[in-house]
């Protein structure tokens, strides 16, 4: 059981990190595709990602001494099918017509390893056919060949790592697995009936496809902001006279942002992969004032406290209390008209001061 526990631990460590790094990527394809990003599809595909790597893991770890595996001269092969049901029936002390031999059977890594590596493929098979709408003959060969992958990645010593394998390659394993990944599918077959449907949410998501939230106006931030900070980073390698300091950063990010949307009538590279742009709210408005004042604000509001930040190491005293308080008094300014826009569905500050918004470009086909 310790073996499976240090598997467990280390997959929750390691996920939120798969998880921050896949996050942009993911609600890109999404407001892409369908326009909207479903909490109970996120949940479903992220746990599923989880899943993999606690399944991974529980193959390779722990971890041994190279210098031990070396050692080794245990066999690297069992070829001979259903050994675990011999094992068991010799080694486990298991009578039918004795109830008390039960419990202690169960408990013997003759059942209990044997019924682990039923249970591994098991959500597997759920997944497949639950999120990725898979057949059985697709989940038969897919529970197969990733068991199958599972045995090669212990019969290569970890791709090589060790210099020999220091866990079995079993038949029974491959057999085992891919009979766990025909029991998830089972398990769907049964519950599928009550489990929200993936169609109607996906429906579901594009009907919310025309409300620009604010999860996706972030996501084309990061995006714009990553194009600026490779841009900087760019201008630094070809000319290394530039500075990458906030000035230089405060500049390109407004040249990108007003230049981008004037050129492409309101969309930016980051709006434009969860298509969204921006337009005015009020008839007879001209696009490049109020273009040019609302990323002049928005982009002076993010920088406000970076500067503040850095000026108040070059002054001491009274100068330094004065900037501290005009950045927290403007960071509660900002996080009240964000709580509000949130809660009545209004536009940012900026937004009404210069008569623009974002809006949907998402069209449904067909």
């Amino acid at each position: 059981m310790q073996t499976y526990f240090i598997s467990l631990t280390t997959a929750a460590w390691v996920f939120p990190v798969i998880a921050f790094l896949a996050s942009l990527p993911y609600a890109v394809y999404n407001y892409r595709k369908y326009g909207a990003v479903s909490i109970f599809r996120t949940f479903v595909l992220f746990s599923f990602v989880f899943y993999l790597l606690c399944a991974y893991l529980l193959i390779i770890l722990p971890l041994p001494n190279p210098a031990d595996v070396a050692n080794y001269t245990s066999a690297q092969f069992d070829t001979q099918p259903f050994a675990f049901v011999i094992n068991f029936v010799k080694h486990a002390n298991f009578r039918f017509a004795a109830p008390s031999t039960w419990l202690h059977a169960l408990k013997t890594p003759y059942f209990l390893e044997p019924f682990f590596n039923l249970c591994l493929l098991g959500p597997l098979g759920f997944y497949l056919a639950y999120y990725f709408k898979c057949d059985r003959k697709k989940i038969v060969l897919t529970a197969f060949f990733v068991s199958f992958f599972f045995e090669l990645t212990q019969l290569s010593g970890l791709y090589g790592i060790y210099p020999r394998p220091y866990r079995l390659f079993s038949v029974d394993d491959l057999m085992l697995n891919t009979l766990g990944g025909i029991i998830g599918y089972g398990v769907y077959a049964m519950l599928k009936r009550i489990l929200p449907n993936r169609d109607r949410i996906d429906s579901k998501n594009v009907q919310k496809s025309a409300r620009v939230g604010y999860i996706r106006r972030v996501a084309a931030l990061l995006v714009d902001s990553a194009i600026v900070g490779l841009a900087l980073i760019l201008l630094n390698l070809l000319w290394n006279t530039i500075k990458i300091d906030s000035v230089a950063s405060f500049v390109l990010s407004l040249v990108y942002s007003i230049g981008l949307t004037l050129l492409t009538k309101g969309r930016t590279a980051g709006k434009a992969l969860v298509r969204i742009k921006v337009v005015r709210t009020k008839d007879g408005a001209r696009f490049f004032p109020a273009v040019a004042l609302r990323y002049l604000l928005r982009i002076s509001a993010l920088y406000l406290f970076q500067f503040v930040s850095l000026t108040t190491i070059r002054f001491d005293g009274v100068w330094q209390l004065i900037l501290l308080i005009i950045a927290f008094a403007a960071a509660v300014f900002f996080a009240v008209d964000m709580l509000y826009a949130l809660k009545k569905g209004r536009r940012l500050w900026y937004e009404r001061l210069t008569h623009t918004e974002n809006v949907s470009t998402y069209r449904v086909a067909g």
